[in-house]
């Protein structure tokens, strides 16, 4: 029989003792000394045995579905992960089914021969995961007690500020960004809204974000004002552990409760004033005036679908337009039609059928409002509210 190996490498962040050349080297000289054939090496560098969305490991899977390999080969059982229930599904369940032969060379376990090595191997799995398992519970621990200090632990730091090139957990001023972020609070101050500073901020051509950092060519959003207006790091105070991962084997990341939070007062130099700041937050959490309901608001539908008909705000051309709900929810769907058109003249154009029907000396009753609901496509559960709409027309 002829195997064609396969030969897995994975490095961790944390594999410190370990090389990618090392394990490649040693998978190498051991297939070539049993006279297997080579067919690939699937190489995943950087990514934790918890994780089995390795690109390289993906890759490996779908080559066994394809036949192209039948034996895959690894330094240890480890290298291939280190979740016990997934590892053994591996070992137990998936390799045998698509007739894989399996080796963890320092390990000695062959699944091509019955031995003892290859019964234990479940229980090398676990102690994998339990090595995982402490870990990261080992990381977190130092993590928590760097936030507590007041360094650093995230990523990229927001706009205006910049990791210490003496010790990259500590913060300092980004001179040139710190100014934008300023511009942006007095702007807002002034304007006292997140539209209209958006808009200021794109007509001036302000670099955002991903401009400068990433030198991608996007343009400011609300979204993306409010989370640096809202964000306390520029008045010198570090929130960190807002976030966690569900465990150690799930990349999946959970909200964590505000009293476990750790925050840090006066951490780093401010950019911006608690003053200024406090006022920010005021105005971000005064209520806006809405504007006036308009005399048809919930009254009018589709006459294609029977979802309501939006009324959208006045545009460009100084008017406002009707579309039908239904279909902007849907557009790509295509499950009905904008019927779109002038909102004001429909209004108008209703006004004047009402006026032609009513008068001070018209008693109104049922039947004429449903008549009048009928000639312009009103739902017939709206007659109260209409039956005082026209009563303010009239007046």
């Amino acid at each position: 029989m002829i195997f064609q190996a396969g030969l897995y490498i994975r490095l961790s962040k944390e594999d410190k003792n370990e090389s990618i050349k090392n394990q490649k080297n040693l998978l190498i000289k051991y297939a070539n000394d049993l006279n297997y054939q080579i067919i690939d090496t699937y190489i995943d560098d950087g990514y934790t045995g918890t994780n089995f969305n390795r690109p390289a490991f993906q890759r490996l899977i779908q080559d066994i579905k394809a036949n192209k390999i039948n034996t895959v080969i690894v330094k240890d059982l480890s290298r291939l992960g280190r979740d016990y229930i997934k590892t053994g599904e591996l070992v137990e369940h998936f390799f045998p089914i698509n007739n894989i032969r399996f080796i963890a060379i320092t390990d000695n376990i062959d699944t091509y021969y019955d031995n003892s090595n290859n019964d234990i191997a479940p229980f090398k799995a676990i102690l994998n995961d339990m090595y995982a398992k402490d870990l990261s519970k080992k990381i977190r621990t130092a993590i928590k007690t760097m936030q507590i200090n007041g360094l650093w632990t995230g990523g990229c730091l927001p706009l205006g500020y910049q990791k210490d090139p003496k010790h990259k957990n500590k913060i300092t001023i980004n001179t040139y960004e710190a100014q934008i972020v300023k511009r942006i609070f007095n702007i807002f101050t002034s304007k006292q809204s997140l539209k209209d500073t958006k808009n200021y901020l794109n007509s001036c051509n302000i670099p955002t974000f991903s401009k400068i950092r990433l030198n991608k060519n996007t343009k400011w959003s609300t979204i993306s004002i409010k989370k640096i207006l809202t964000n306390a790091i520029y008045i010198g105070d570090l929130i960190q552990n807002k976030h966690q991962r569900l465990s150690y084997k799930y990349r999946k990341i959970i909200n964590n409760p505000q009293e476990n939070w750790i925050i840090t007062k006066h951490n780093h130099p401010a950019i911006i004033s608690p003053k200024t700041f406090a006022k920010t937050q005021t105005l971000l959490l005064t209520p806006k005036k809405k504007e006036s309901p308009r005399l048809l608001d919930g009254l009018l539908y589709c006459k294609e679908c029977n979802h309501h008909l939006g009324i959208r705000k006045k545009n460009k051309q100084g008017y406002s337009y009707l579309c039908c709900n239904y279909y902007r929810a849907n557009y790509k769907k295509k499950l009905c039609t904008a019927h779109a058109f002038n909102y004001e003249t429909l209004e108008t154009d209703i006004i004047n059928i009402i006026k032609k029907h009513l008068n001070k000396n018209i008693i109104i009753d049922n039947n004429l409002i449903n008549s009048i609901i009928e000639k312009i496509t009103i739902s017939q559960n709206k007659e109260v509210t209409i039956f005082f709409k026209f009563k303010n027309i009239t007046k």
